[in-house]
C-alpha cells in the first residue's frame, strides 16, 4: 500500500519551496504525494499562482478558498475559520500517512490544526526559527508543538525545537530547500531576465519585496514609498518590487506600488516572477532590498548584496552579506550607500551563507517517505535539564 503524503501551500513561495522534495517523492513508486492549494494562490489580487502548480504536475492538487479578499486582522481570523472548516474537509476525505507543512503563515497553521483534530501526523519545515517582527513567531512555535517530525535549517534552530521539548531523534538539521533551489534551477541568461523585467541592457536594477510587520502599527504602504523613494534618489538605478503577502496591509502595499508603477518609469511591479523567474532576476541584479525571507536564506548563495529593513526578520541566522537597518528614511539612504559600496559586495561576494547544505529535498523526501509513523502521535515531552536556575529565584 502506498504512503499517502499531501503537502500543504498556502503562497507562491512556500510551494517553491516544497517543490524539490515533491520531485523527489515523485521517483518513489510507493508514495503517493497530494497537495492541498489554498490562500494566495486562489486569489487573483495576489497573482492566483495556482497555475503553476497545475503546470508543474507533480501531483493532484485539491484547492481550497478562504476568501482573501478583507485582509485586515479580523478579515484574517474569518478567513482562518473558513480554511479550518475547509482544510479539514479535504483532510479527513484524503485521510493522509503524513502532512507536510513550511513555515509560519496563518494558513499553515490552521491546517496543522485541523490535522491535530483528524489525529494526523505532522512533518514541520523550518521550525526554530525567530521573526521578532512578526505574528509568525508564535504560530511557528505553536506549529512546532503540534507535528511529529521536524526539519530546521541549521543546527542552531535544531536545537531550539529540542529546547521546546521534541524528541531530538525526529529534529533533522537539513539545510534550506530556498537555498537549495538557488543551486538546482535553470539559469537564464542576462539578456532572457531583462526581457521580462523590461528593463534596458546593462542599466542597474535592484529587487525589492516589502511585507508589513505585522506586530507593529506602522504603516507597511508608507514605509514602502519611503523605500522606493530612496532607491529612485539613486541615478539610473531600476526597480523590481514583487508583492507583498496576504498579511493584514499586503494589498495597500500591492495598490501603492501598482499605481506607482504607472508613473514611475523605472519601477517595476509584480504580484509574482515565480521562483524561476525571481531567483534568476535576483542573479543579475545589484541587490535585493525590503524584509523578505528570501533576502535572508537564498540570495547570500547568489553572492547578493542584501538589505534587510526592519524587524520582520529580526532574530533570524544570517550571513555576513546580509546588511540591516532601521525603517527610517535616514538609516535607509545611509545603509544604501553602504550596500552598493565595492567593499560590501566583496563580502557578499565571499561570505559564508549558514543555510547552505547539499542534498535538502532529497533528504527530507526520504525521511518523510520511510519514517515509522505507527505510535508517533503520543509525543512525550523530553525535557532538559540545563543547569540554569532563575535568578529570581536565588536567594529567595
Amino acid at each position: 500500500m502506498k504512503r499517502r503524503i499531501v503537502f500543504f501551500t498556502g503562497t507562491r513561495a512556500e510551494y517553491g519551496l516544497m517543490r524539490g522534495i515533491l520531485t523527489c517523492l515523485a521517483k518513489k513508486e510507493y508514495v503517493e504525494a497530494h497537495i492541498l492549494t489554498s490562500g494566495t494562490h486562489l486569489a487573483a489580487q495576489y497573482g492566483a499562482t495556482a497555475d503553476e502548480i497545475a503546470k508543474d504536475g507533480l501531483a493532484p492538487s485539491h484547492t481550497v478558498d478562504i476568501g482573501l479578499e478583507d485582509n485586515s486582522p479580523t478579515g484574517i481570523c474569518r478567513s482562518m475559520g473558513q480554511a479550518l472548516d475547509g482544510y479539514g474537509h479535504i483532510l479527513a476525505v484524503l485521510d493522509p500517512a503524513l502532512l507536510v507543512v513550511l513555515g509560519d503563515r496563518y494558513e499553515s497553521f490552521c491546517a496543522v490544526a485541523a490535522a491535530s483534530v483528524l489525529r494526523l501526523p505532522v512533518a514541520h519545515l523550518y521550525g526554530g526559527e525567530t521573526t521578532q517582527g512578526a505574528i509568525d513567531e508564535a504560530l511557528r512555535h505553536a506549529m512546532t508543538k503540534m507535528s511529529h517530525l521536524h526539519f530546521t535549517a541549521c543546527e542552531r534552530y535544531r536545537r531550539r525545537v529540542v529546547q521546546m521539548g521534541e524528541d531530538p531523534a525526529r529534529v533533522w538539521c537539513v539545510g534550506s530547500t530556498g537555498v537549495e533551489n538557488v543551486h538546482r534551477l535553470p539559469v537564464f541568461t542576462e539578456a532572457e531576465v531583462r526581457g521580462y523585467l523590461g528593463i534596458p541592457s546593462e542599466t542597474p536594477y535592484v529587487i525589492a519585496t516589502y511585507h508589513p510587520v505585522t506586530l507593529e502599527e506602522g504603516n507597511a504602504a508608507e514605509e514602502t514609498g519611503m523605500i522606493a523613494d530612496a532607491l529612485a534618489a539613486r541615478e539610473g538605478l531600476y526597480q523590481i518590487f514583487t508583492g507583498a503577502n496576504a498579511d493584514a496591509g499586503g494589498l495597500a502595499v500591492n495598490e501603492y506600488l501598482r499605481q506607482r508603477a504607472e508613473n514611475d518609469p523605472r519601477l517595476r511591479f509584480f504580484l509574482s516572477l515565480g521562483t524561476e523567474r525571481y531567483i534568476n532576476a535576483i542573479r543579475y541584479s545589484s541587490g535585493v532590498v525590503g524584509n523578505s525571507s528570501s533576502g535572508i536564506g537564498e540570495v547570500p548563495s547568489l553572492e547578493i548584496p542584501v538589505l534587510d529593513i526592519g524587524d520582520r526578520q529580526k532574530g533570524r541566522e544570517r550571513s555576513a552579506g546580509v546588511l540591516h537597518c532601521p525603517a527610517a528614511p535616514h538609516a535607509v539612504r545611509n545603509a544604501l550607500d553602504t550596500l552598493f559600496s565595492p567593499e560590501f559586495r566583496e563580502i557578499a561576494r565571499t561570505a559564508v551563507n549558514p543555510l547552505d547544505k547539499p542534498g535538502t529535498s532529497a533528504t527530507i523526501a526520504d525521511i518523510i517517505a520511510d519514517y515509522p509513523l505507527e505510535g508517533i502521535l503520543k509525543k512525550k515531552f523530553n525535557d532538559i535539564d540545563s543547569g540554569i536556575f532563575c535568578s529570581a529565584l536565588i536567594g529567595s
